[in-house]
């Protein structure tokens, strides 16, 4: 499909009359203690409209509006103002901490109206103004933040889009000023062919994170306004799915509107009255705020697809790399029913999207072939148990899947279903080239609960499992997530030193979502066979001996037992337990590399070689000796012989938390965070 962005632009005039409504009250600058911090508290009630001398507004309005007209041609898109629309402004008493606002509206249509209020917000600038009128906000550390929607259900109209479905907002420092509304939305435009257009009632855009429902804009401290994640209103209000319904006609151009941002991936479903549909699958995509991202034409054809109930494998990834044999990977899905299939085919291709992004896998991606396996489930979900096995809400999915409500310690599938089906299924496997024991599973499920795990067998086998935590909502991981670490390399049990603040802030936060999980999971434990790299302060001093490492396909290289002789000492230190000089001097980065305490879940006797990484916190950086242990297990997979000087030439160390320079590291304001616990270790199998 096309992907053409064009901008929609037309210049709006306003003038308007005004609404009233309650009280006054001091905004509180954090939110309550026993109230989770990233739920914010809507202070609107306690807020008190305006009142003294009337005044009279302009207004203009670059990009999408709340109404859209297209010309004749159907080339140009106008935007419009429709009698009725209504804005919310808001203004802030710093001194006191109180706060007021105005709601306005306007009698006038067309693309230039006025409005007029008989009220004033008497506080000085700045003054925060929404489109639609928005009635949630709250002020943290400071921060102005305001609540308002994005419809999930939408009505289709022909060239344009329902009245009020955008949302806008300016910033102004004195009454005096123009309004120059900028559009915080961005709109899909698409139109249909193919014999089956006249029987399609609904289109639905489906995204890999939140893309309609409640959203938060955050007020900057230059009075631009940016749509977050970090903190909403109702944590029950967000959503992946916007859905179009209406009666369509071939040809025409229709719109959506969406949440502005970068999907990993993304699917249209256009189904009929009875929920016969086809579905396409798009991959990763931004949906630029103000924008319109032009689809084109979809041809539908002339049947709908997703009646099939063979489902073909699907190759992903393809590789090219020239080495003897491919090295492959499964990816399979449970709790998807038949109708949901194709959120796990989209979900599936954005895990291995974000493990394909990140080193050593970025580098070496052309070793491989991806292989989505699907199988449909009786029920949506997993089950649930009571944190020790025994299933309290079950749930009828294909491969069993199933862990505590609050606790993953017993997270499990049914693991001969899951080998079996790869097995039976897996076109590289059923052709000879690899057995089940080569072929590492990513196990995607179809639940919002927060969860991770893998299982491992000594002979190579293994599978993760990923589920789809809170539909791809945000979650943060901090170092060190136990409060302590060994106060030295040689430390005796029981000595440990706080992590200061300032170590913390310096190793940064790792923000991400589900993928980091399935990135840890399946691209740390179940295909690189690493440990994990934290520890639990409260955990006994672990025994000296790994004998993971004599396994037939050795597990937990990455941990030592010796501080003197850790298991990287040859091929990347000094006599000093430090970086090899020729490595710093490669680049600086390599310096971070040396024997740290902490490991395998405990923090003594267990040595690990940086200071954080995947292992630790999830973000997307595997240390020096992790992708070294990474790398040369491709090149085995792959019948190809391991290079250390190859190696060298094609590593990349950076840290894009660290070491990349961005708006998502500097410069923004603090938010609270929701900060994850660490998952459990991993389950090893010995094979008898």
């Amino acid at each position: 499909m096309s992907k053409r962005i064009l901008l929609l632009a037309a210049a709006l005039w306003a003038l308007a009359a005004c609404e009233k409504a309650s009280r006054e009250s001091v905004a509180p600058e954090t939110a309550p203690e026993n109230e989770t911090p990233w739920i914010l508290k809507n202070l609107f009630d306690e807020a008190e409209p305006a009142s003294g001398a009337p005044r009279t507004f302009g207004a203009d309005f670059l990009g999408t509006r709340a109404h859209i007209d297209m010309n004749a041609e159907g080339t140009y898109a106008q935007s419009v103002w429709k009698a009725g629309d209504k804005i919310i402004m808001y203004a802030f008493s710093q001194s006191t901490g109180q706060y007021r606002y105005d709601v306005l509206s306007t009698s006038q249509s067309g693309p230039s109206v006025e409005f007029e209020t008989p009220g004033s917000l008497e506080y000085a600038g700045p003054y925060y103004t929404v489109f639609p009128d928005a009635r949630k906000f709250s002020l943290y550390e400071g921060q102005v933040i305001l609540g308002t929607s994005i419809p999930v259900e939408q009505e289709a109209v022909p060239g344009g889009i329902q009245d009020g479905y955008t949302v806008a907002y300016v910033t102004v420092q004195r009454t005096d000023e123009f309004l120059h509304f900028k559009n915080k939305v961005s709109l899909v435009r698409f139109r249909m062919s193919g014999s089956l257009v006249s029987r399609v009632k609904s289109v639905t855009v489906k995204g890999a994170t939140n893309i309609a429902g409640d959203i938060v804009l955050l007020v900057g401290p230059d009075g631009e306004a940016s749509v977050t994640d970090q903190v909403w209103f109702n944590p029950d209000g967000r959503s992946n799915t916007v859905r179009l319904s209406g009666d369509f006609v071939a040809g025409q151009d229709y719109f959506i509107v969406l949440k502005p941002g970068a999907q990993t991936s993304f699917k249209m479903v256009f189904a009929d009255d009875a929920g016969h549909s086809t579905t396409k699958v798009g991959q990763a995509f931004t949906f630029p705020e103000g924008w319109i991202s032009d689809f084109g034409t979809i041809d539908l054809g002339d049947e709908f697809q997703d009646d099939n109930t063979v489902y073909d494998p699907i190759q992903y990834m393809t590789a090219t790399a020239g080495a003897p044999k491919p090295v492959t990977i499964a990816v399979i899905g449970d709790g998807f029913t038949k109708s949901e299939l194709s959120d796990f085919e989209m979900l599936a291709k954005s895990g291995v999207d974000a493990l394909m992004d990140t080193e050593p896998y970025k580098t070496y991606r052309d070793y491989f072939n991806v292989w989505i396996l699907k199988a449909a489930s009786r029920e949506s979900g997993a089950n649930v148990t009571d944190g020790s096995g025994t299933i309290v809400t079950p749930v009828n999915c294909y491969f069993g899947s199933r862990w505590g409500r609050d606790s993953y310690d017993d997270m499990v599938a049914n693991e001969s279903d899951v080998y079996d089906f790869v097995a039976e299924n897996c076109p590289d496997i059923k052709n000879g080239i690899h057995s089940i024991n080569e072929v590492p599973i990513l196990l995607v499920i179809n639940d919002a609960r927060y969860g991770g795990r893998c299982h491992s067998v000594s002979d190579g086998k293994g599978y993760a499992m990923a589920p789809y935590t809170d539909h791809g909502g945000p979650l943060s991981w901090q170092y060190a997530s136990f409060g302590k670490e060994a106060a030295s390399a040689t430390a005796a049990p029981g000595e440990t030193r706080q992590v200061t603040e300032a170590e913390r802030q310096a190793l940064g936060i790792s923000n991400g979502n589900w993928l980091n999980v399935l990135v840890h999971e399946f691209g740390g434990h179940c295909f690189g066979r690493l440990d994990d790299e934290y520890w639990h302060e409260s955990t006994k001093p672990r025994v000296s001996e790994i004998g993971l490492h004599s396994w037939p396909v050795p597990y937990a290289l990455n941990i030592s037992p010796s501080y003197d002789n850790p298991t990287w000492k040859a091929a990347l230190l000094g006599d000093d337990l430090q970086a090899k000089p020729s490595l710093v001097a490669k680049d600086s980065r390599y310096g971070r590399i040396g024997v740290y305490q902490g490991g395998d879940v405990s923090v003594f006797n267990r040595w690990r070689s940086e200071k954080v990484s995947c292992m630790i916190d999830n973000r997307f950086y595997f240390s020096t000796w992790q992708r070294m242990i990474i790398v040369k297990r491709i090149m085995s997979l792959s019948g190809s012989a391991y290079s250390e000087a190859s190696f060298w030439e094609h590593d990349n160390p950076a840290d894009p938390l660290r070491d990349a320079v961005s708006g998502q590291t500097q410069g923004q304001p603090r938010l609270p965070r929701r900060v994850m616990p660490m998952l459990p270790p991993p389950v090893l199998h010995e094979v008898d």
